[in-house]
């Protein structure tokens, strides 16, 4: 059997609102709608061989209510976009403070350095770099999930389709959206990512 590659969004925090509060890197928690939607999911999938995930404590609780387990390994590579000194603040707290911050994020966020954070381009770099180490460490036979963030997959998928990440805001990633790797090699423009149900997990 080939090895398998699922990368799993978080479930709901208390930050994803209402109100929406921005997280970037900042710690968050379930909220008892996201722990619930991840108790619900993971009776409908089997524990993978093995689980990475982002430190951040949101990823962590998934993981937890998922399989009522740890992860085997965390890896800071797979956090969410640093946004600076947006973390922590309504959408409308930012766009009151920088009106031309927010605009050129929310529309043309591939030129921005948000918050004075952390580029999209540095965020694909780095994350691109984490799952291929993943990859690249798996068994022919091996199962894995990571567990991360929807900035993350929003840019993988770009890099999946060798698109701008312009289009960033585009892509829907709602909470534990769950994608499967299907290509041979971890490459601009060949991933594969493919977006699955729980009945194909495993």
């Amino acid at each position: 059997m080939p090895k398998r590659l699922f990368l799993i969004r978080h479930g709901h925090t208390v930050w994803n609102g209402p109100p929406h509060r921005i997280q970037g890197q900042f710690e968050s928690d379930l909220s008892d709608q996201g722990r619930k939607a991840a108790q619900d999911l993971g009776a409908q999938m089997r524990r993978p061989d093995r689980i990475v995930s982002s430190p951040a404590e949101r990823c962590l609780q998934t993981v937890d209510c998922l399989f009522g387990a740890t992860p085997d390994a965390t890896d800071p590579g797979l956090l969410e976009i640093d946004l600076g000194w947006f973390c922590g603040l309504l959408a409308t707290e930012v766009a009151e403070r920088d009106p031309a911050a927010w605009y050129g994020w929310r529309h043309t966020p591939a030129r921005m350095r948000p918050g004075d954070g952390e580029t999209l381009a540095e965020l694909q770099d780095r994350f691109v770099a984490a799952v291929r180490t993943v990859h690249n460490g798996m068994r022919d036979d091996e199962c894995v999930l990571i567990a991360t963030h929807g900035g993350c997959l929003r840019t993988l998928i770009c890099y999946d389709r060798d698109a701008p990440l312009d289009i960033y805001p585009d892509i829907t990633m709602d909470n534990l959206t769950l994608l499967k790797f299907e290509g041979e090699r971890i490459e601009r423009g060949a991933v594969g990512l493919r977006r699955v149900a729980a009945d194909e997990f495993g």
